[in-house]
């Protein structure tokens, strides 16, 4: 029987593990830190969006056909059901019935008394044997016919800082990192609306071009603006070059002239009060010295750093990695979930790919091992 070393207890490891356990294959599971599954707790505030009923490849930043084939063959509402999670869906996202992100951990694990998990054990480096791996850690040494790196990113912190150690002494190449799913910090920036929430449509310009619009709230920080649908537009950052503006219309549902008449209306009828009844009362006080509700301009000087993102742009390039996900240069090697130069929109999309690409390993080990048997 094969002996596999999973170095991440996250998402892809959990589910890697899970798989493989159920099949009866050796598995040892390594974490850092000292608590499994802190991103899928985590996620959703908490809630777990495990996944999106459509997984359209437009809210990835790859094409990769060998991604999408791995994306589109993991089922998750039939998956966790097996495992005896009962979803709901909520418009294309799928949660946890019991809204509970617990509830997705304690079923991966559970089956994990025929699994050696060892936390507070950070992995060192990865020796190539002549046959299989000798996995160095703080906690020894373990040897191993196949080995899935799913350390995930530094985004949060929830992964460490040093997700993409193992990787660069391996010698892969790591494409550009870039805090994704993330607050913008811009100018102005409204200090007295910290906390302010308002629905309207927020668009990504460059060079004044209209690059992308994402409807929704907007929350105001005390350094720029965050909120779902600016984290999505901050996605689209890295990519661009020049100047990086976000307009907000805070009033979609009128056009240019009909705001001007109701406007003037509601100032004619209400006086200094007409913006009070529309809006916040701290925001109506700032938009009364704004000119065009429906083009509210803000330069954008940065992001908050990785630490404060959901995710992370970037990663292993998938030039290093065949349809498996195993390493080109190290067979037996995976490299499964956020490791990987492979992000999504908001929206369960990171998570499914997490589950997706363990799950996909964990299919792609116990083949090999059938093969090896006949």
């Amino acid at each position: 029987m094969e002996t596999t070393v999973i170095i991440g207890a996250g998402a892809s490891g959990l589910i890697c593990g899970h798989e493989l356990a159920k099949n009866h294959h050796n598995v040892i599971i390594l974490e850092q830190s000292n608590k499994s599954g802190r991103k899928i707790l985590a996620s959703g505030n908490g809630r777990c969006n495990l996944s999106n009923t459509n997984l359209d490849m437009y809210f990835y930043n790859t094409d990769d056909e060998r991604i999408e084939k791995i994306i589109h063959s993991f089922d998750a509402k039939a998956y966790f059901n097996e495992i005896g999670v009962l979803t709901r869906q909520v418009g294309t996202l799928l949660y946890p019935r019991s809204n509970q992100s617990l509830t997705i951990k304690n079923a991966l694990m559970n089956n994990f008394d025929q699994v050696a998990l060892i936390e507070e054990c950070k992995a060192l480096k990865i020796i190539k044997k002549e046959h299989g791996y000798l996995v160095d850690t703080t906690r020894g040494k373990y040897e191993c016919d196949n080995v899935v790196i799913a350390t995930g990113s530094p985004a949060s912190l929830l992964s460490g800082e040093n997700s993409y150690d193992l990787v660069k002494l391996l010698d892969l190449k790591v494409t550009k990192l870039y805090p994704s799913l993330v607050q913008i910090k811009t100018k102005p920036a409204y200090r007295s609306l910290k906390g302010v929430r308002t629905k309207c449509k927020a668009s990504l310009l460059v060079d004044g071009k209209l690059i992308e619009s994402q409807n929704g709230e907007v929350l105001f920080s005390d350094n720029g603006l965050s909120g779902i649908c600016i984290m999505q537009l901050s996605r689209l950052l890295s990519r661009y070059c020049g100047n990086k503006e976000i307009s907000l219309d805070l009033m979609e549902e009128y056009t240019s002239q009909e705001l001007e008449r109701f406007l003037k209306e509601r100032h004619d009828r209400f006086g200094h009060y007409y913006l009070e009844g529309i809006f916040n009362d701290k925001l109506a006080k700032i938009l009364k010295d704004i000119d065009n509700l429906k083009d509210i301009r803000f330069k954008i000087i940065d992001t908050y750093d990785y630490s404060k993102a959901q995710v992370m742009s970037g990663g292993v390039s998938l030039d290093e990695i065949d349809e498996n996900l195993e390493v080109i240069k190290y067979p037996g090697i995976y490299l499964a979930g956020e490791l990987l130069d492979v992000d999504g929109d908001c929206g369960g999309y990171n998570l499914h790919f997490a589950f997706a690409s363990g799950h996909h390993i964990a299919k792609t080990i116990m083949n090999k091992q059938v093969k090896k048997c006949y």
